[in-house]
């Protein structure tokens, strides 16, 4: 989201961001960055096991303080707004620090909350409340944006999230491997993925699969690899620099995103920029926005064979989406969300 403060900045809004402090922070941004401690020095709230029960208890802690340790910045600083990343936890904590200095809040819902968390009894009432308080709410898709009208009774509009390459694109040839970007998770579908790829004839089509990212699916995904014998033709790289990742997309036959619950990842847009062809699954809004413009081919979610076959369909086609992604991109430009917000948020203020 730096894509979307540079934006702000440049309207001249000062902007702070308020996070949990996870490892150490090197990082040189150009905003004040408060954070909170929470017991946790390595993971971050998503990548803990809920099968523990020791895991609750960290959950309880960074709630605590959470909202406690933004209540308390927020009675010594002056701000006039608080945008929310995603309804829980950063709406739960903008909604609770509201209710005690009266400090007016948005919510942009991102995906996971209302697709995954929104559907749990505790989570989903905290989601509720979150949406119903807030001044403005808004949501990184159109399909997205229903749901949340629904779980609201409220408007919600659409505000796309883009992250940038500053970066010059070059004329680089595709090569034979197909690209999985992002967190190395069940979910996502890395599972079904490699199970679609070792159903291609290597001896016919001598192609790769790589995956760039981590997260709790890495174990299982090394051993599925194992088990159907693809070492040496699918790659675990791990996280990678932001350079990298633009010269992985740029060569690669098409980016794969086999998620099972999403609105629009940011590598959607990362896709765009570099105008890689995709295969996506046919969930939140991605399977429209594929489809619609063109941009590759879209497939049944936990479907390995539709996977399969529309890894075939990219080996013999000749995709370009050059001029499909370019017009696309100026509708998530980061200037346009911000204009978005600042508009929705003016006319809805109380």
């Amino acid at each position: 989201m730096l894509d979307f403060v540079d934006a702000l900045q440049d309207t001249g809004i000062a902007v702070t961001a308020y996070t949990s402090r996870i490892g150490e922070q090197t990082a040189s941004l150009p905003f004040e960055v408060v954070r909170f401690d929470w017991g946790e020095s390595q993971r971050t709230l998503s990548e803990l096991p809920l099968y523990r029960v020791a895991t609750w208890e960290r959950v309880k802690a960074y709630f605590r303080s959470g909202q406690e340790t933004l209540i308390e910045h927020l009675k010594s600083h002056k701000y006039d707004h608080i945008l929310a990343m995603w309804a829980l936890p950063s709406g739960w904590f903008a909604y609770k620090a509201h209710k005690v200095t009266g400090i007016p809040y948005s919510v942009w819902s991102l995906g996971s909350d209302i697709n995954v968390w929104a559907q749990r009894p505790v989570a989903g009432k905290m989601i509720k409340a979150a949406l119903r308080h807030a001044t403005a709410l808004f949501a990184d898709g159109d399909e997205l944006a229903e749901k949340v009208k629904r779980l609201s009774g409220r408007d919600c509009h659409f505000l796309p999230s883009l992250r940038v390459f500053n970066y010059q694109m070059l004329p680089i040839p595709r090569e034979k491997y197909f690209l999985y970007l992002g967190r190395i998770e069940k979910s996502k579908g890395v599972i079904d993925l490699v199970k679609a790829f070792s159903l291609l004839k290597q001896d016919i089509w001598d192609y790769r699969l790589l995956y760039i990212g981590d997260g709790a699916a890495v174990p299982k995904l090394k051993r599925e690899i194992d088990r159907l014998g693809l070492r040496g033709k699918v790659h675990l790289l791990g996280r990678a620099p932001t350079i990298e990742v633009i010269n992985y997309l740029q060569r690669a036959k098409a980016l794969v995103i086999p998620t099972h619950s999403d609105s629009i990842p940011l590598v959607f847009g990362e896709a765009l920029q570099t105008a890689t062809p995709m295969i996506v699954t046919n969930v939140g809004d991605l399977g429209t926005l594929v489809r619609d413009n063109k941009l590759g081919f879209v497939v049944q979610k936990r479907s390995v064979k539709a996977l399969h076959d529309a890894l075939v369909r990219v080996i013999v086609s000749d995709l370009d989406i050059k001029a499909a992604a370019k017009n696309l991109l100026e509708r998530f430009a980061p200037a346009q969300a911000v204009r978005s917000f600042i508009e929705y948020v003016n006319a809805n203020h109380r």
